[in-house]
This record gives structure tokens, C-alpha cells and sequence, in this order.
């Protein structure tokens, strides 16, 4: 594998947004991750998908960074299941599922990114996840080694998951249950139809900003409207009149708008309500006393 120097993590991103990476690389068979984990210390390597769900700040980061290629994008399906690589797009898995017939899959309609960061993150709607459609999935290990996890194993929540970020997911193998194929086109649609309209897919974004804090909040929105700040600019980025939980980069926005954003945010939600807002997007780059302020981690 070659290793490109001093990347622009913003040409990598759907923000657009971020500063350099001393290395970056695009590893397309598990052996050659496999040897690239082995020759990098655990914890030191930072694995990019779509870059659909982070914001890297504007210094960059210190670590090298791979993107899965290659053998990664694979996507093959059976009767009853389907079986992809970590970079395959959850878009090409939707769609598979759909053109299928496949029951069940409609929650992850116009969610951008990577099957492997759907699997870091549990990707998908408020009420389903997609380790919720997981039989098994697989895992590199910082030694190289390959382990194959179970939903229970890997103990899925809310955006988050119970495996080591160390661990590289490597691809899945999904349930996929026959349906009837109108009635899925149909439900599928009405999906897309739903989140066009009430989210916000024209300019960059990296989607919900904030985790939902629950009961008896509801939605992060809420929130982020009852304190003011719906429609807040700063520099080049915007929380979005359409969704309040969405920042928006207007065209010229640096990290250093989102974070003001975000940070500004949760200090009044924080003061008004007594609520803290935890981020649901990734945050590469950041000092601890600047995800501190957005209550965030590395």
C-alpha cells in the first residue's frame, strides 16, 4: 500500500471541512491491514469511511488515516441474507435490500456513510439500529487478527457500540427477510420522501449534531430551538432553519464555526434547562478542554 503525506481531511469529508493527516492510506485486502495495524500502535491509526459523521478539526489530526478499499466494497446477498465489506455504502446496501424485497429495511432510507461506520455508530432511525438487522459482523484487531462478533457480543445502543475503536470492522452479514416488493417500494419511498423534506441534504452537513437526550426531552431539536439558537450562524456554518439539529457549511466554514456552534449550544442548554447534550458525530483533532466544552470525545 502507498501512504500519501499531509492529506486534507476536508477532500475526505462531507462537511468539507478538516486539516491534514501526516499519512493516508487506502488498504483494499485484509492482509495489507492487516500489516498495517500490526506496524502502527494500537490507538494510533484513525479509520475514515464516508467521513458522513465527522468533523475534523482545522489543525488536522497527528495520527495516520486509512480508508477501506478494494475487497472492502464487496456486497453479495442470498435468500435470506446479505453479506458486505465495511466500505460498501449503506445507500448500495438500502438499495439492495429494496430491489430485493427484503422486509425491514426502510429506517436506514437516505442515511449517508459506510456499512463499517453504520456499525461503529449503530446507524440509523431513533427506534432501530442496524445491529439490529446483524447476525454476525467482523473485526481486525490491532495484532491482525480477525474476530467475528455477535450482536449480543458487541452489546449495540443508541450511536454507540461496545467494541474497542481500535478494532477496524472489516464487513457483516445481515438478516434479510422476503416481503412483498410493492409494499416495500412503498414504504421505502415514503421513507425518502419524509427525511428530503424535513432534513437537510442540499448543503454539507454531518446529519444530527446531537445524540437525543430522551425522556422527558424527546428530540435534541427541541432543545436547540426552546434556547435560541435555530438559525445561528457563525462564520461559514449555520444551524439550519429546517432542522435544528443540523450545522450546516454554508460554502466557507472552518471546524472552528461548528465548534462554536456546538459549544454555545450546549452551554445555554446546559444553564436554561440543565440538560448535556452529548454529540452524536465523531470529533477528530480537538483539544480535551475543546471537547470538553462540547461534551465530546476524541
Amino acid at each position: 500500500m502507498r501512504w500519501e503525506t499531509d492529506v486534507k481531511l476536508a477532500e475526505h469529508t462531507r462537511y468539507g471541512i478538516g486539516g491534514p493527516a501526516p499519512k493516508f492510506g487506502r488498504p483494499e485486502t485484509r492482509d495489507v491491514l492487516a500489516t498495517v495495524l500490526r506496524e502502527t500502535q494500537p490507538g494510533m491509526l484513525r479509520v475514515l469511511g464516508w467521513g458522513a459523521n465527522v468533523l475534523v478539526s482545522d489543525a488536522g489530526v497527528s495520527e495516520p488515516v486509512v480508508v477501506l478499499d478494494g475487497d472492502f466494497m464487496h456486497l453479495e446477498h442470498g435468500d435470506s441474507w446479505i453479506e458486505t465489506g465495511a466500505a460498501a455504502g449503506l445507500p448500495t446496501l438500502v438499495g439492495e435490500a429494496r430491489r430485493s424485497a427484503f422486509e425491514g429495511w426502510s429506517f436506514l432510507e437516505a442515511v449517508p456513510g459506510s456499512v463499517g461506520g453504520g456499525l461503529r455508530m449503530n446507524a440509523g432511525s431513533t427506534d432501530t439500529g442496524l445491529w439490529d438487522r446483524v447476525t454476525w459482523a467482523e473485526a481486525m484487531t490491532p495484532e491482525g487478527e480477525t474476530v467475528r462478533l455477535t450482536p449480543s457480543e458487541a452489546q449495540p445502543g443508541y450511536r454507540t457500540v461496545a467494541v474497542s475503536d481500535a478494532w477496524v470492522f472489516l464487513g457483516a452479514r445481515f438478516e434479510a427477510t422476503p416481503g412483498n416488493s410493492t409494499e416495500i417500494e412503498k414504504r421505502h419511498l415514503r421513507r425518502r420522501r419524509m427525511k428530503v423534506e424535513t432534513q437537510v441534504y442540499d448543503l454539507p452537513s454531518c446529519g444530527s449534531t446531537w445524540k437525543n437526550p430522551g425522556a422527558p426531552w424527546g428530540s435534541a431539536w427541541r432543545l436547540v430551538e426552546r434556547v435560541g439558537m435555530r438559525g445561528a450562524r457563525r462564520g461559514g456554518a449555520q444551524i439550519t432553519e429546517r432542522h435544528a439539529n443540523f450545522i450546516a457549511n454554508l460554502g466557507d466554514a472552518c471546524a472552528a464555526d461548528v465548534w462554536w456552534l456546538m459549544a454555545e449550544t450546549r452551554r445555554r442548554i446546559h444553564e436554561e434547562v440543565g440538560v448535556d447534550l452529548e454529540p452524536e458525530i465523531r470529533l477528530w483533532g480537538f483539544s480535551e478542554d475543546e471537547l470538553a466544552a462540547i461534551g465530546g470525545e476524541g
